[in-house]
């Protein structure tokens, strides 16, 4: 997505157009928490990645290295170099110690954690809509059941990363109370209408520009794999015929390569962990088939009581499962 949360942030012109609903559009409270989750998640993703890379790189190249030492230069290397390729590894194991004393996967996935739940809050009061009077009923109710769910994420998120275990998404899915009605039509009108632009189509479309990112991303990384893993066996056939077959010789050259070639197939192998792509795009692939039952629901005339928590259980059974995907994702060599 080029705008990402735009679904939490609507346009100027989309409060014009909903001017009975501005309750649900803008809540206050829960923006508030949600930027500044977002922006500790994003910060914790960043360093992250990047200190794992950095580790990926300096430990691989230095264990390339090493086997030039021991294959090519036979006790010819050069010190100095020997020495910069010792404190590139030392660096980079650094990096990884770092990485899990200071927490940053975990700062990252809890922030990531509470965005979601953040934004799931905001669109289940969606559902108040479908028995309100008028637009001052609708806020009062809506700034009640916010303050309560944002106490209980608080409480939640205090777990920290064992959150992901005690994680149910049924128990987070919010059923108010009924109003005293009757329903105003053009406060359910608007809030249908602004539920499925927002909240269906917007996380259609998103999981839809994730499909398209994690295809090409394995398209890359499935060419990546094969040229290691064919290159890699080419030759170590190369080397073994040379070491099997009298008269025979072959470059130290060929081992180095071949040794080479699956020390970085094993680095590639790592930030396919990382990067989750084939559980990621089939989890999305459900989503979307998800998102369109719901709408196919409101097509046979569901209300917003109805399909509300209906999308809600969806969503947040898609966090779950992210949780559950989340527990691979490292950068161990």
């Amino acid at each position: 997505m080029q705008e990402p949360n735009r679904d939490m942030f609507p346009t100027p012109a989309m409060l014009e157009r909903f001017p009975n609903i501005t309750p649900l559009l803008k809540n206050e409270a829960v923006e508030t928490a949600f930027m500044r989750h977002e922006a500790l998640s994003v910060s914790g993703k960043k360093w992250f990645h990047l200190l794992g890379l950095i580790s990926m790189v300096l430990i691989a190249g230095s264990a390339i290295y090493t086997i030039a030492e021991a294959l090519l230069f036979k006790g010819a290397s050069n010190q100095v170099v020997s020495i910069l390729a010792a404190m590139a590894a030392a660096a980079g194991i650094t990096a990884q110690i770092y990485s899990l004393v200071a927490q940053v996967k975990s700062r990252w996935l809890v922030n990531r954690f509470a965005c979601e739940r953040l934004r799931s809050i905001k669109f289940q009061m969606y559902a108040l809509a479908a028995t309100a009077r008028d637009e001052a009923e609708l806020a009062v109710r809506a700034r009640q059941l916010t303050a309560v769910e944002l106490a209980r994420l608080e409480s939640e998120l205090n777990m920290g990363i064992s959150i992901f275990e005690a994680f149910v998404p049924e128990k987070c899915v919010i059923v108010p109370a009924p109003g005293p009605g009757p329903a105003n039509p053009d406060i359910t009108g608007e809030a249908m209408t602004a539920f499925r632009e927002l909240r269906l189509l917007y996380q259609d479309r998103y999981a839809a520009a994730e499909l398209h990112r994690l295809r090409e991303n394995r398209r890359v990384f499935h060419s990546a794999a094969d040229i290691l893993y064919f290159s890699g066996a080419c030759l170590v056939l190369l080397s073994l015929i040379a070491k099997t077959v009298p008269g025979v010789e072959i470059s130290a050259w060929v081992d180095f390569l071949a040794t080479s070639a699956f020390v970085l197939s094993i680095s590639k192998t790592v930030l396919d962990s990382t990067s989750l792509t084939d559980p990621s795009a089939a989890r999305f692939v459900r989503y979307r088939e998800d998102i369109s039952e719901v709408e196919r629901r409101i097509e046979r005339g569901g209300t917003l009581d109805e399909v509300v928590p209906q999308m809600e259980r969806i969503a947040l059974g898609e966090l779950e499962e992210f949780c559950d995907a989340s527990k691979s994702i490292n950068y161990r060599l």
